[in-house]
């Protein structure tokens, strides 16, 4: 630094009237920085029109204004409350309200549909997701340059941001963004009392920890296995000295992890509205497990009886939501993949959607700094600290694989921050060091240039996005959440209004209890499994190839055999089957354009 080379240069502050250099880049980067974060939120907002509702989103709506309306949290517990009150916050402030069906997808429905603003009120829930994105996109900025440097931040940001996969899940009212947040919050917060421990950073892991806890139960086994994972990598490349080792016997760790669990089992509690219940309500008697135990009658049964109704447990839906996604993960989820239908999923679903799901340049550079990471390391010139976006990137990647719920790429999405800032080190670290110099620019600038053209193509279907690895045709390779999530059922009304059709069959897939009559598609019959039907007919793709849950895999297939007349959106056919003795070509409507 200059001011180290000459140090009289501290008696001349006249020369300091001109920014450093380092002070210009800081700049520049900053700036490029926040250009990144405002093109992308407004690439997110703009899709709240677009698209009609996701399967899944009413689903979070209603038990989130269920916490904010009435305190309680009962509708259903397969989700912690945190995101789910994120989205019904801009609904509830509107002054939208339950109505005590006590169905929370009716509840959900209604929500969305209230006062004829169907529109507004899913942009409201939606919004709620995209301070989870703002904070992910920060950390992803901040961890990188804390770590790495400026370049790596600024490119770490660029691709985060436009993934098609983070946008797409930013964009929607459900809970992968603010887990994705959350969990890459805890793993920062993870790092910092290992490195350097302390009470208050104790504290503040064990906070973020929570927080992503009471976001998606997904983090109950993605903290723990990345905890180790970390844990060993920091056991396996220290160095210790003399003096770091006496500091090391010092620490108070046995008090620091349980002023964590402290801090932990607060915030978890506090999510849950501190709520307590007993293990079997009063209205459940008689007890036939006491009365086993202890007898029908006489002093001891009172007690038992007395004991197990005292409202003692705390927080009882997060032990109901554990238990459910337990009993989910055993059974398993109808899936697709490659052209195959399975309840209990595959071991390599993962790898395939991450590897169509992602754009190739981002995969490319990911792969480029886990080889400069793991090669450093190897010659000993990285810690365990530079390494730990990678190793937890990875261990999310392996703990996912024995799932049986293979239902989208959504569910590895903390591995997108993490990948991020490892794909901004491969950038930077290939750029300075190719050979011949030229070919590192060169090189790095075509995939970053090829990652926006991709970003740009992929507007504003994020949520369908494949890559070129994908082909023509990426319904035979995924569906449900990774294509057809029930997000186009709009653009199908603008489309048959389009082509002046004025009578459809319709096979869709949304959310239960959606009432199809309030979304402006003219008169319609629902297809029923295994039943042919003729005239124009609207069918997604997840009904097409999977039959829907609860209905045989082949309930639509006999329309494989017929050429659709196009594709709406990216996830329903439109075909037009004349009957009998007609031609297709007599339908006016086949000429008309417009059923993309």
């Amino acid at each position: 630094m200059p001011s180290e080379a000459h140090p009289t240069s501290q008696l001349q502050p006249q020369h300091r009237a001109v920014p450093a250099p380092d002070s210009w880049r800081g700049l520049v980067v900053a700036i490029a920085i926040f250009v990144l974060v405002g093109i992308s939120v407004a690439r997110i907002v703009s899709t709240y029109h677009v698209f009609s509702q996701t399967t899944d989103e009413p689903d979070h709506v209603a038990p989130g204004m269920e916490w904010l309306q009435w305190g309680t949290y009962t509708f259903e517990p397969l989700h912690p409350p945190l995101a789910r009150v994120a989205v019904a916050l801009g609904p509830y402030l509107s002054g939208l309200r339950l109505k005590d069906h006590r169905n929370f997808w009716i509840e959900g429905n209604e929500l969305l549909l209230a006062r004829g603003q169907y529109l507004h009120n899913l942009a409201l829930a939606r919004v709620g997701i995209l301070p989870f994105f703002l904070l992910a996109t920060f950390l992803v900025w901040y961890w990188a340059r804390k770590r790495y440097g400026d370049g790596p931040a600024l490119v770490a940001t660029f691709l985060f941001t436009t993934s098609p996969v983070v946008l797409a899940h930013a964009g929607v009212a459900t809970t992968d963004m603010p887990v994705t947040a959350l969990l890459t919050a805890a793993f920062m917060a993870y790092i910092k009392p290992l490195e350097r421990p302390s009470y208050a950073r104790s504290a503040v892991f064990a906070a973020a920890a929570a927080l992503s806890i009471i976001s998606k139960f997904s983090a109950l086994v993605f903290l723990p296995a990345c905890g180790f994972t970390l844990l060993l990598t920091r056991w396996l490349m220290r160095h210790p000295t003399k003096g770091n080792a006496v500091a090391s016997r010092g620490t108070p760790w046995g008090r620091m992890i349980a002023l964590a669990a402290l801090v932990m089992f607060l915030v978890v509690w506090a999510g849950y509205r501190f709520s307590v219940s007993s293990a079997t309500p009063p209205s459940q008697r008689p007890h036939y497990t006491i009365d086993q135990l202890v007898g029908k009658s006489g002093t001891l049964h009172n007690l038992a009886y007395a004991a197990a109704e005292y409202p003692f447990i705390p927080a009882p839906g997060f032990f109901q939501g554990m238990a459910k996604i337990r009993f989910k993960e055993s059974t398993g989820h109808k899936s697709y993949l490659l052209g195959e239908v399975r309840q209990r999923g595959w071991w390599y679903f993962f790898p395939v959607a991450l590897g169509v799901k992602s754009t190739i340049p981002f995969l490319i550079l990911a792969i480029i700094g886990s080889v400069y990471l793991v090669r450093s390391a190897w010659a000993g010139h990285e810690t365990w600290i530079t390494l730990a976006p990678l190793v937890a990137a990875l261990t999310i990647f392996l703990v996912v694989l024995p799932s049986h719920i293979n239902i989208g790429v959504r569910h590895i999405l903390p591995m997108f921050p993490l990948l991020a800032i490892v794909a901004g080190v491969g950038a930077c670290r290939f750029w300075e060091g190719a050979k011949p110099k030229y070919a590192g620019p060169v090189i790095i600038l075509a995939l970053l240039a090829w990652q926006l053209v991709s970003s740009i193509r992929a507007h504003p279907d994020y949520l369908a996005y494949f890559n070129e690895f994908a082909g023509q045709h990426p319904e035979n390779i995924l569906l449900d959440s990774d294509l057809d999530w029930g997000q186009d059922l709009l653009r199908l009304s603008a489309a048959l209004q389009q082509r002046r059709i004025d009578q459809v069959s319709i096979g869709y897939f949304g959310s239960s209890k959606m009432d199809l009559s309030k979304f402006g598609l003219p008169p319609f019959r629902e297809l029923q499994p295994h039943q042919p039907a003729t005239g124009w007919i609207a069918i997604s793709l997840w009904q097409l190839k999977v039959g829907g849950l609860g209905l045989p895999d082949d309930s639509f297939s006999w329309l494989e055999a017929y050429q659709p007349v196009g594709l709406v959106g990216r996830s329903i056919r439109l075909y037009y089957i004349a009957e009998p003795d007609h031609g297709e070509k007599e339908h006016p409507a086949l000429e008309s354009s417009g059923a993309r």
